[in-house]
């Protein structure tokens, strides 16, 4: 039983859709390329036999080739854009299919050739007298299919342009086989839309989920740097990742830094924390300041964090360490509060706040650098004298009260009253990532979540503590920021270096301490955190990371400017023997289309047999043909020179098939074919 659905693309429209494509994903080269191929079919004359086996490979090597760039697209960057960069690749991936639907002389492909047993099957239903059940259609449509989802997940997709494109490519699909063109265009423009719009939402919002889905607790994945949604109020178990995301490899004879910042905030609102700037800087984008850079040799370039640095700045003995990681356009580098200057990264550009978050904007999405700190100024602005010790009226009158019942505004420094908040944590506090505190700040007459952790609770994790302290210091006149980022607290002694985990995101206290004149960093979380964070390692866990680290390491080596070119020469020559040895197998097994009216769908194709070689020797015996016959009736009259008749009638029926009934086994009758032609050959010139 076979099932069609063969109606083809138009005319050179698979080829426009991959310009297309082209366009819209920076491949244009590429597409030009495929699409010259593809529609080259309506003028030359060159054919092939393609059956269900050789489409059953084609369809086979379309999934090596993206299995192969599967893994490549892995190793080149983050896992939570991988899909959709491989998707992109879709009309170069399935280029081999819509080759055999091109060149082939069907205008359809069999869909059980996509069946990885097909073959077995059919095969077992034909011996066993079962009925196939074939389904046909012309893998143009499908191809079409995959060029728009390509184009719709590549860079330039979010320009209006996209949108003007696929309402015209698919008007000219659909009009090219309607008759109500005017009804059919209306329809069109308006579906087309529809589907363009949905999917660019849909896809952006799939890539926000798949992008942030494992922000669980602060500094993990794409920190905002502007905003931090934090779990006060929320029920139920933090949840962190075990992914290493930095590797810390300190100078000999060095340690770490314990905190590395990735953000400030310094306005607590309901239950979040965000960034506020007085008048001038109401603006955040404009409040980042591109950091100036320095070249002390040639390739040893310095990003320098503190304005008006001079040389001695950078030439002085500092504490330095190296870190690893991968990142992505706009990420916020982990750091300590007192770095100087960073060295040896590859950056498109690197930008800082006044709050101290330095985002950075790599050439690759794995990136390693040095880093110099432990320099005695830091990098923030000075306090903001309103925004850094705002506290929120609904929190403010079970803050003073906690504050005042702790003595804090009449301890004489700020050093003190640190030290004052850090021995009541530490001895009426417990650290938990099981939250018990509902959310609760709408009305003054209900104890919000901080004021409830702060007097009858008790328990809570590192946002109820760094929010509690930041809160309790303002309350006694001491500007404060919340600051998100990591602890540096596993090292890994086979290596040599400090591992970053997701569980080992972190929230503190940046405290201006105004005896001198600087701000330093106060974790007022009990120690006992550190336990809970660094305990259960086990097999998979260390298996993950030798994976991570061997990813992380290939894909730098791979990155360096010698190794690139070698690699790039290695693959270059692979692809080029591939195609080589595609491109002469093609060759030998042609057909030669002899009417060009036949290539436009005109008349049934006159193709060239083996059988057809033979005419030339046959001519000196037989002479031309009579007007009106067939070259297999004249062909037949060489029976009478001795030559072999059961050959000839075998030789006949073959050609007949080849040319008229293409069979399942085509390419072996071919090669029978011309086995015996050479046969009859060598017999006519012995005769």
């Amino acid at each position: 039983m076979i099932h069609q659905r063969i109606q083809p693309p138009p005319r050179l429209f698979l080829g426009a859709a991959l310009l297309f494509w082209g366009a819209m994903a920076g491949h244009s080269l590429i597409a030009l390329i495929l699409a010259l191929i593809i529609e080259s079919a309506n003028w030359i004359h060159s054919r092939w036999h393609f059956n269900d086996q050789a489409c059953s490979r084609a369809w086979y090597l379309c999934i090596v080739l993206t299995l192969l760039t599967a893994v490549v697209i892995w190793l080149d960057g983050s896992r939570y854009t991988t899909l959709a960069r491989l998707l992109t690749w879709l009309p170069a991936l399935l280029f081999p299919l819509q080759f055999i639907q091109s060149f082939g002389f069907h205008n359809y492909l069999s869909l059980n050739c996509f069946y990885i047993f097909s073959q077995s099957f059919i095969k077992r239903n034909s011996d066993l007298g079962i009925n196939q059940s074939i389904v046909r259609f012309n893998f143009g449509n499908a191809y079409f299919v995959a060029i728009i989802i390509a184009s719709s997940l590549s860079p330039n997709a979010q320009q209006w342009i996209f949108f003007v494109g696929l309402v015209i490519l698919t008007s000219w699909l659909m009009l090219a086989n309607v008759r109500s063109r005017l009804f059919a265009m209306t329809t069109l423009l308006i579906l087309a839309a529809v589907i363009g719009l949905s999917g660019q939402i849909g896809m952006t919002a799939l890539y926000h989920w798949a992008t942030h889905r494992g922000l669980n607790l602060d500094g993990t994945g794409n920190t905002d740097p502007n905003l931090k949604i934090t779990h006060i109020g929320s029920l139920g178990a933090i949840k962190q990742s075990h992914e290493m995301l930095w590797r810390v490899t300190p100078k000999a004879g060095q340690m770490p830094p314990r905190l590395l910042r990735t953000a400030s905030y310094n306005r607590y609102k309901g239950v979040n924390w965000r960034v506020q700037y007085p008048a001038p800087l109401s603006d955040n984008e404009e409040s980042y300041r591109p950091l100036d850079s320095t070249d002390l040799a040639v390739g040893n370039s310095f990003y320098l964090l503190r304005e008006n640095m001079i040389r001695k700045d950078i030439t002085k003995p500092l504490s330095e360490f190296g870190i690893r990681g991968a990142a992505m356009t706009g990420d916020p580098l982990p750091l300590p509060g007192n770095t100087s200057t960073l060295n040896n990264f590859l950056l498109n550009e690197v930008d800082l706040n006044p709050l101290g978050t330095v985002r950075i904007f790599p050439i690759k999405s794995i990136i390693q650098g040095k880093v110099r700190w432990n320099d005695d100024p830091t990098t923030e602005a000075p306090p903001y004298p309103k925004e850094d010790l705002a506290i929120d009226e609904y929190e403010m009158e079970g803050i003073q009260e906690v504050a005042g019942s702790l003595g804090l505004k009449q301890l004489a420094t700020t050093t003190e009253k640190i030290k004052r908040l850090r021995e009541f944590f530490d001895s009426e506090f417990d650290y938990t990532r099981h939250l018990t505190i509902g959310r609760a700040f709408s009305s003054k007459n209900r104890p919000t979540a901080i004021e409830t952790f702060l007097t009858t609770n008790k328990k809570g994790h590192c946002e109820y503590f760094a929010t509690a302290a930041a809160l309790l210091l303002r309350a006694a006149d001491v500007p404060t920021r919340y600051t998100v980022g990591f602890s540096v607290m596993e090292k890994n002694p086979s290596h040599d270096e400090w591992i970053i985990r997701g569980t080992h995101a972190h929230a503190w206290t940046r405290v201006w301490n105004k005896e001198l004149q600087l701000w330093v960093d106060f974790d007022p979380t009990p120690g006992g955190w550190l336990i809970d964070e660094t305990s259960g390692h086990n097999w998979m866990r260390s298996f993950y990371d030798r994976y991570q680290r061997i990813k992380e390491d290939f894909f730098l080596w791979r990155n360096e400017a010698g190794n690139r070119l070698a690699v790039t020469l290695v693959m270059w020559i692979l692809g080029v023997v591939i195609v080589l040895y595609v491109a002469i197998r093609l060759k030998k097994s042609r057909v030669v289309v002899n009417s060009r009216k036949s290539m436009r769908g005109v008349g049934k194709p006159v193709i060239k047999t083996p059988l057809h070689d033979l005419e030339k020797t046959a001519l000196k015996i037989l002479g031309k043909r009579n007007p009106g016959e067939t070259f297999v009736v004249w062909l037949r009259k060489l029976k009478d020179y001795r030559i072999s008749e059961a050959k000839l009638e075998e030789a006949c029926a073959l050609h007949q098939q080849l040319r008229f009934d293409p069979s399942p086994d085509e390419t072996n009758s071919e090669k029978k074919l011309l086995q015996i032609a050479r046969d009859l050959e060598k017999q006519i010139k012995d005769s």
